[in-house]
């Protein structure tokens, strides 16, 4: 072999290496009768999906369906972002996450620049990878535009695919302009990395917004499995119900606990006979569907003791924009559980549908 195969060989070999690592990050996404695609990223043990907001078209929930072999789970989307950006984010559980490794500062290095060259990186049903060519030919602040080197129609569903540039997710297409098949106006992953990362990192305040009318019902996850319970009763809590059927004791039983956050909610958990437990984990599960902020950061202690002295901590978690959280860790033994709720991810009242302990 000479020297200028063996150097061919190795530039194809990192480029199929490149390929094989975004096409796995890669996903098929299908909204009613709306299909598209978007990419997977991690961040605090979760993992999501950047995705065009006009996908979803205002619905809370999405199909995601990964490169081959397939497998596929809900996303729960949220739109957080300002009305004329078309960016949505969905957090993914299951299947589809335990394939999730792009970590998000992976869009935040772009340079998409006219004139470079970069692969438009699609998926079709069967998980196989379509890969097509095209040329920057236009670079503006929030989006840039591209087209096709060899003047290929654009297929439908492009939208939310990902052009790529060596191993760099430069943009995600958003549009096609009127009259044109072979182009496509991009969001440019700068833009993308500085705005999901504001939403993720940001704490929200006790500020108040209009309180939905009705009870929240309880969202049970498909793909969460029921466990033995342990019993433990509800005591008491930090802040008050906006209303007394919206209580604590709904926690352990049928209904939510809503309340208006002032400051960190403390609630507190006793066994029901006062007996010492063996605990191993605790989940938490509130409604995203409700109309209620969903809560965000929270901290577990537990105690022995007959009166809750000396509490030690048991778990630091957080609550996914799903509403679900599950936390587990080495057994240890409870008398007292205290559950505090630091934030929650948007701004007014919190509801919390059940907290159970395993």
């Amino acid at each position: 072999m000479t020297l200028f195969t063996r150097s061919l060989a190795a530039v194809l070999a990192a480029l199929t290496i490149t390929t094989t690592t975004v096409a796995a990050q890669t996903v098929r996404l299908q909204s009613q009768d709306e299909l598209g695609h978007g990419m997977m990223f991690r961040h605090n043990a979760y993992c999501y999906v950047a995705m065009p907001r006009h996908l979803s078209e205002g619905r809370r929930r999405v199909t995601v369906f990964t490169a081959a072999p397939v497998v596929h789970s809900t996303g729960w989307v949220e739109e957080p972002f300002w009305e004329d950006m078309d960016l949505a984010v969905a957090l993914v559980r299951g299947p589809v996450a335990e394939r999730c490794t792009y970590d998000l500062d992976v869009f935040a290095s772009a340079r998409p620049e006219a004139r470079k060259t970069g692969q438009l990186v699609r998926l079709r049903d069967s998980g196989e990878v379509d890969l097509d060519d095209m040329e920057i030919t236009e670079s503006g602040y929030l989006t840039f535009m591209a087209q096709s080197r060899d003047g290929a129609a654009l297929q439908k569903g492009t939208s939310g695919a990902f052009l790529v540039i060596g191993s760099q997710p430069v943009g995600m297409a958003i549009k096609t302009p009127d009259g044109s098949e072979t182009e496509a106006r991009f969001l440019r992953s700068e833009e993308i990395h500085m705005n999901l990362s504001r939403w993720l990192e940001r704490r929200a305040g006790p500020i108040a917004r209009s309180t939905p009318q009705g009870g929240a019902s309880v969202a049970r996850a498909a793909d969460t499995e029921a466990e033995p319970e342990l019993p433990f009763v509800f005591v008491s809590a930090g802040s008050a119900p906006l209303t007394p059927e919206q209580s604590g004791e709904n926690l352990t039983g049928p209904g939510a606990y809503v309340y208006q956050p002032t400051r960190a909610n403390r609630i507190v958990f006793r066994t029901r006979d006062g007996s010492v437990q063996t605990l191993s984990g605790l989940s938490v599960q509130a409604d995203p569907e409700s109309g209620y902020a969903l809560p965000r950061k929270l901290r577990v202690s537990v105690s022995s003791g007959a009166t809750g002295e000396r509490p030690r901590n048991f778990l630091v978690g957080e609550v996914g924009p799903d509403g679900l959280y599950q936390g587990r860790r080495m057994p240890s033994r409870a008398r007292w559980v205290f559950v505090t709720i630091l934030d929650s991810w948007e701004q007014g009242p919190i509801s919390v549908d059940e907290i159970r302990f395993e």
